[in-house]
């Protein structure tokens, strides 16, 4: 759990009522888990019992991902009667979104980027973001292929495992830059690297998942004699976040899945300050202190 925040089991509140609390999520899982944590973490704020997923756009991803065990979400259309409040910006929190009436019907629409959504029921949402079985002995067969490769008998106990995720991928298209995405430099990661030397010793071993792996491995085995480096590829990325998810602690680039990979993990969080290019369409959405955890360590 994330040090400074404040969570409560789901349940220890006023008893709820019978309106119904609605979204559909979209886009790939990091934003699906997303929009599960933030309507469930809505629904407790609001006293509502009755929460309704459509799972559009690839949204079967976080259904089969999870051990999802929440009685109150049903994964169904959304309801023909049900009120449609846009979201005012998807990274950064909506208090309106906190504000209706618990008889109501409402279909939020958006993104809901912001940890400000869940926080209130952090330990339940960790509970319902359990890999399912296949993934995590994937994931955990991996991290012992890395130990053998390092000679670490000790099982993790004496070594410090630091997650790196580089997102690139679509971030490359120039209508992904147009609009605002961009992926972060070789620099920056060298910066994290460093930094996290100075706060954990040099007995790290850094494992690094990527949607564009073969850049990396250009680009850090170089440095394979300097620091101990580990290259995951070739996994679904329900994978590569399991795996980054037992680390110890995590650099992230850009991008929610890298986001919740590293909230998975606890730990410290590095992240890098520019999520979005100046000046653009997507730089006018974020709210920094509400997508950025209070104590992640942000640098340039």
């Amino acid at each position: 759990m994330q040090s400074g925040i404040q969570s409560t089991r789901y349940g220890d509140h006023l008893p709820m009522r019978n309106g119904t609390l609605s979204i559909a999520i979209y886009g790939r899982l990091g934003n699906q888990m997303f929009g599960y944590a933030s309507i469930l973490g809505l629904a407790y704020t609001m006293n509502l019992s009755n929460i309704v997923i459509d799972h559009l756009d690839g949204g079967d991803d976080l259904l089969s991902s999870f051990q999802l065990s929440n009685k109150m979400v049903s994964f169904c259309p959304i309801p023909l009667n049900a009120k449609h409040v846009d979201e005012m910006r998807c990274c950064a929190f909506d208090e309106r979104l906190t504000m209706f009436s618990n008889k109501e019907d409402i279909n939020v629409i958006g993104y809901l980027l912001s940890w400000k959504y869940f926080y209130n029921i952090d330990k339940h949402i960790r509970k319902e973001f359990t890999f399912v079985t296949s993934i995590l002995s994937k994931a955990k067969q991996i991290k012992l292929d890395i130990a053998s490769m390092f000679n670490d008998t000790s099982i993790f106990k004496n070594r410090t495992y630091i997650g790196v995720h580089i997102r690139r991928g679509d971030f490359l298209l120039e209508s992904k830059i147009k609009f605002g995405h961009y992926p972060v430099s070789k620099d920056y990661i060298i910066h994290a690297i460093q930094l996290c030397t100075k706060m954990f010793g040099e007995d790290i071993i850094f494992v690094f998942c990527s949607d564009g792996i073969k850049w990396v491995k250009r680009n850090f085995s170089i440095f394979t004699n300097k620091w101990k480096m580990a290259f995951v590829e070739d996994n679904p990325a329900a994978v590569d976040m399991a795996v980054l998810s037992l680390c110890d602690h995590t650099i992230v680039t850009t991008g929610s899945f890298g986001w919740w990979a590293a909230w998975l993990a606890g730990g410290k969080t590095i992240i890098s300050k520019q999520k979005a290019i100046n000046g653009s369409y997507l730089s006018s959405q974020f709210a920094y202190p509400d997508y950025f955890y209070p104590d992640w360590i942000i640098i340039e």
